[in-house]
């Protein structure tokens, strides 16, 4: 290949006779003896000659200018080891079109994270708080791409109801929080958790001793015993579930689960599973008489059918639906009795009681409670639960609480 390039003139080209005519680099002027002309590009490979044309020299086709264009791009390709016909009659690959990415927003994120954890809580009830709270609460959060949402928009939420729902607005922030770890685990966003108490939320908003604890109003428990003696004249399921609960001191949602398979009459003995209580263990209730009454009662409205053990999986409170009662109908029944307290505030009577004036242990209450008592060592070596020892406080506070039954009241129930 030449080394001298750009040896012809524009103007000479057109008057050049039959022949090729080089203009350096490989280059040619090839004209034939019907006057027809054309550009060639020449160069050798492996020791063979190599051709290729580059368009035609007529006026109106290739000029100069393009076909040296053409042959400094032949010469790179040749530089790189490769062939410029194969270059040159290669299809071009269209670029296949990325496949959109799909919006990621906290909305979608967050109802994916409570599906993931789903599996690891024991009822639908923790499951649902989970849902409405970040579908309630968190609503002007779900629109937003999940890699934009920033502290003022965590703080807006948590601001509508940090002051008068602080619990609320507690666990709220908390799961935020958790979401938009999980989105960042996921690579869907970056940098610090706008949600994060510590050394951030925490200098923005009031801190949680600051604020109206949220505790569940109680009845003052020198009162209970006014209140249970109101409930005797009820004669709706929800009033027997409401006093089973007070004398149990159990929880509603344990109460109004509670199935006739965890029941044991003869031993008066209330089991529930694991899997039904909040520490996650199972918990025994020593039944005092006056449960055990209740209990019996409430089987005779399974009618002829009350010995059959097809109503062992039935709820011991069955709603007018045929499912377990609901705690809505706890809740208005304390609404219609004017009652300045919570269901959940008997278990605070209980306890105020056991500890002002039982001579029982605080732990015997405790566990009474089904409260987690002492460290996880502790706990380890324990091998029983107390429940005889439980017995007799359960049956002092049943006496504490429980008016005085005539035969007319015994009737009713």
């Amino acid at each position: 290949m030449a080394r001298t390039l750009h040896k012809l003139k524009a103007k000479q080209v057109e008057a050049l006779g039959v022949g090729r005519h080089s203009d350096g680099g490989g280059l040619y002027l090839d004209r034939d003896e019907q006057g027809r002309s054309r550009w060639l590009f020449l160069w050798k490979r492996d020791g063979r000659r190599r051709e290729m044309g580059l368009g035609s020299a007529a006026k109106g086709g290739v000029s100069l200018a393009d076909a040296r264009g053409k042959a400094d791009k032949a010469r790179e390709v040749i530089k790189a080891g490769g062939d410029p016909i194969s270059v040159r009659n290669a299809v071009p690959v269209e670029p296949v079109p990325a496949e959109p990415v799909p919006l990621q927003t906290f909305g979608k994120i967050a109802d994916e994270y409570v599906t993931s954890l789903s599996p690891q809580w024991r009822n639908e009830k923790h499951r649902n708080q989970w849902r409405m709270t970040l579908n309630v609460y968190a609503e002007p959060l779900r629109s937003l791409p999940v890699d934009q949402i920033t502290t003022a928009d965590v703080k807006a939420v948590l601001d509508r109801i940090w002051l008068k729902r602080p619990e609320t607005a507690a666990r709220l922030r908390g799961r935020i929080e958790r979401v938009l770890d999980a989105a960042k685990a996921a690579g869907h966003r970056q940098g610090e958790n706008p949600a994060r108490w510590h050394g951030h939320l925490k200098h923005l908003l009031p801190q949680r001793q600051k604020l109206q604890r949220g505790h569940h109003k109680a009845l003052p428990f020198d009162e209970v015993a006014k209140f249970v003696a109101a409930l005797h004249q009820r004669e709706a399921i929800a009033a027997l579930a409401l006093e089973f609960l007070i004398l149990t001191a159990a929880r509603s949602g344990e109460v109004l689960g509670a199935t006739w398979q965890e029941i044991d009459m003869t031993a008066a003995v209330w089991t529930l599973p694991a899997e039904r209580m909040k520490a996650a263990e199972q918990h025994r209730v020593p039944l005092v008489p006056r449960a055990v009454e209740i209990l019996k009662f409430v089987r005779t409205l399974h009618g002829s059918d009350a010995g059959n053990v097809a109503i062992a999986k039935l709820p011991v409170f069955p709603g007018q639906q045929g499912g377990p009662l609901s705690s809505m109908a706890l809740a208005m029944l304390l609404r219609r009795m004017e009652v300045d307290g919570t269901i959940h505030g008997f278990r605070s009577s209980f306890r105020d009681w056991a500890g002002e004036v039982s001579p029982f242990p605080s732990n015997l209450a405790e566990m009474a409670l089904a409260h987690l008592v002492g460290d996880a060592t502790e706990r380890a070596y324990r091998r029983g639960d107390s429940l005889a020892k439980r017995r007799p406080l359960m049956e002092a506070w049943a006496a504490f609480i429980e008016p005085k039954m005539g035969a007319e009241d015994a009737a009713k129930v």
